[in-house]
């Protein structure tokens, strides 16, 4: 019996051999001592007895006999040998009274390799168990600026909190990610009861996972799936949830883990996608005569100038479309309640539902898993999921305008720009804004201050008592002074406006309303593969600026000649030479930034003063946003990602 387990393991050990061979890669065991040759003059620390991964233990410290086993620890040797009988002698010992002694191993950037006991870890993966007993010794390595090396220095300090040594993920920033979604602080210990939920969580979504057929191709870790999991999920209620639901979730959300394995896997739709001429026969004679909208408000339009806006945009659509579109509208307050605010709107035949703020975008992610035919779209620039098509304006355009006003009419050089969230998005509003003051006024300085720090003191935002231009949070709702909101000149005491940018939400409203009706949803500007993010600019007319009377008829020509310019797509913001506060150029002066460059944007320029707030600094109703989305937070989405098509002229 033995000897045919020994048979089994040999054909896997040189499917494994071949298979790399033909690779041109090493088809035996790595060997520590040869991928870190400084192996001896590096610092050791005992971590004492513990419980490791089996799939982290993937080598052996010295070369020894690594020619007995391949890459995948399954035997090599010919059946009949010396090493055969052992190897069996062993298995029958483990499979009748377990595994007895433990391992020796060292831990290097989070992976076992093994001082002693190659065939009992040889024996343990061909049973597939799960873990092995090791008597470990961490190695440390030196700091380099290798991805996984910051992987290795992020893992350390959650290793110390939680002493949870199997989740590993490829992308920095994945760590912090983790903490915010499971409601934890760094350096915080977690009890014995939270990191026994936290096992029963990952460990039924490791087992969906790994379950199903495809995972194995997949670049992913299974830490970085369960990232994206927990993302659309929650974590909440994942260590109650039993295997037949999770199983139900990974296999909803398997577009999401396909569409990570691409670079390019974010579409930046750019302008309004070509509408098809008429109706096909099919649209005709079974299409629908009138579709239901629906949009989900965290506070009601007088009392908030962003959805202010928002409404102003459906009462459009309503206009535009007249009998075609019947439009609801749901205000909620309680983001606990966002989900269940969806999924009535769902219940309700809604054909679109807009959620209008970032703070939704779990909300509406969680309400796709459960409803996968409902059209679901979040304002906000996170273009990270397929399921969920997200919508924004390209406001740095518009802040470059009103930048080039703010440099002109500053007498003391010195602007403020009141900021609000530092997530994904407001560095490209701030940079722009602090390029079109420079282009009319070398000498411009922006200094910086945000409304959502925990200490903000609206009356006196700036310290600085030069400041006589400040560009204040964009938008303003019917009960507020609109000259607190825009642009504004400060003269004597007194404040008079001087632009403020418009936004136009009714535009991008009623072309996606008009591609439900016409049955192009899903040809509408993206892959079926890929996350969609519809992002207009100038040229889509949702977006714009007003400028007051006190706007000098000169600079106002130059003003409209700009924007004319950035509509047409002859003036890009993003162009020439530009250095970040750090000195270091992030464009060369022959260059410009692509669309993508701008979305990860998390840098500020030479001439901003002042940087992106701690998160900690931040009012409690603005960190959950920020922990998720945040600047500082979270690693910004990479460049690579994105894909976008040129404008339509």
């Amino acid at each position: 019996m033995s000897e045919d387990v020994y048979a089994k393991a040999r054909k896997l050990a040189l499917k494994e051999y071949h298979a790399r061979m033909q690779k041109g890669e090493n088809p035996f065991l790595p060997v520590l001592e040869e991928l870190e040759g400084e192996l001896n003059a590096l610092s050791r620390q005992p971590l004492g007895i513990q419980q490791v991964p089996i799939d982290k233990v993937v080598g052996t410290v010295s070369k020894g006999r690594t020619n007995a086993f391949a890459a995948n620890f399954m035997p090599l040797l010919d059946q009949g040998s010396e090493f055969s009988q052992k190897w069996s002698t062993l298995y029958n010992a483990v499979v009748a009274d377990g595994m007895r002694q433990p391992v020796k191993a060292y831990e290097y950037l989070n992976q076992f390799y093994l001082v002693e006991g190659n065939k009992r870890a040889s024996v343990m993966k061909f049973l597939d168990a799960v873990a092995i007993e090791a008597d470990v010794t961490r190695i440390m390595p030196p700091r380099t600026d290798d991805p996984e090396n910051r992987m290795y220095f992020e893992f350390l300090p959650f290793y110390a909190d939680t002493g949870i040594n199997y989740l590993w993920f490829t992308k920095p920033g994945s760590f912090a990610q983790l903490y915010a979604l499971t409601g934890h602080t760094p350096g915080v210990k977690w009890t014995s009861e939270e990191r026994h939920d936290f096992e029963a969580a990952y460990m039924r979504f490791r087992a969906a996972y790994k379950d199903r057929e495809g995972s194995r191709r997949l670049p992913l870790t299974t830490g970085d799936a369960f990232l994206i999991y927990l993302k659309a999920i929650g974590y909440a209620d994942a260590p109650k949830k039993f295997d037949r639901e999770i199983k139900g979730e990974v296999s909803a959300l398997w577009g999401e883990f396909e569409k990570d394995r691409d670079h390019e896997n974010v579409e930046l739709v750019l302008q309004p996608t070509a509408m098809k001429q008429g109706k096909s026969l099919m649209t005709t004679l079974f299409g629908p005569t009138f579709v239901k909208v629906a949009f989900l408000y965290s506070k009601e339009p007088e009392e908030s100038g962003w959805i202010y806006w928002h409404d102003l945009g459906r009462i459009d659509l309503e206009n535009a479309l007249g009998t075609q579109v019947i439009c609801t509208t749901r205000v909620c307050a309680d983001p606990d309640q966002y989900e269940a605010e969806i999924e009535k709107l769902i219940d309700e035949d809604n054909a679109l539902i807009f959620t209008t703020s970032p703070v939704m975008l779990s909300a509406s992610m969680k309400a796709s898993v459960k409803h996968p035919s409902a059209r679901i779209l979040n304002c906000s620039l996170l273009a990270s999921w397929q399921r969920v098509r997200s919508y924004y304006l390209r406001v740095y355009e518009a802040k470059f305008l009103v930048g080039m006003i703010a440099g002109a009419m500053t007498e003391s050089g010195h602007i403020g720009y009141l900021a609000d969230y530092p997530i994904c998005g407001m560095a490209s509003s701030i940079n722009a804004f602090a390029m079109g003051a420079r282009m009319v006024n070398p000498r411009a300085k922006v200094i910086l201050a945000w409304s959502t720090l925990e200490d903000f003191d609206p009356e006196h935002p700036f310290a600085d008592p030069r400041i006589d231009v400040v560009s204040s949070l964009d938008v303003s709702a019917p009960r507020h002074q609109a000259v607190e909101y825009g642009l504004y000149a400060i003269h004597d005491g007194e404040k008079r406006s001087l632009a403020i940018p418009v936004f136009d939400w009714g535009r991008l409203y009623e072309s996606l309303t008009r591609s439900v009706l016409k049955g192009n949803w899903k040809e509408d500007g993206a892959e079926a593969a890929k996350a969609v993010n519809y992002w207009w600019g100038l040229s889509s007319d949702a977006l714009d600026i007003v400028m007051s009377e006190d706007v000098d008829s000169g600079l106002r020509r130059l003003v409209e000649l700009v924007k004319a310019h950035i509509r047409e797509g002859v003036f890009w913001p993003f162009e020439g030479l530009m250095r970040d506060q750090a000195g270091v150029a992030r464009c060369p002066a022959d260059g410009r930034l692509s669309p993508a460059d701008v979305v990860a944007m998390d840098w500020l320029t030479d001439n901003v003063v002042g940087g992106f707030p701690e998160t900690s600094a931040l009012k409690p109703q603005a960190r959950a946003l920020v922990e998720l989305q945040g600047i500082r937070e979270v690693h910004m989405p990479d460049a690579s990602r994105f894909s976008w098509k040129a404008e339509e002229k």
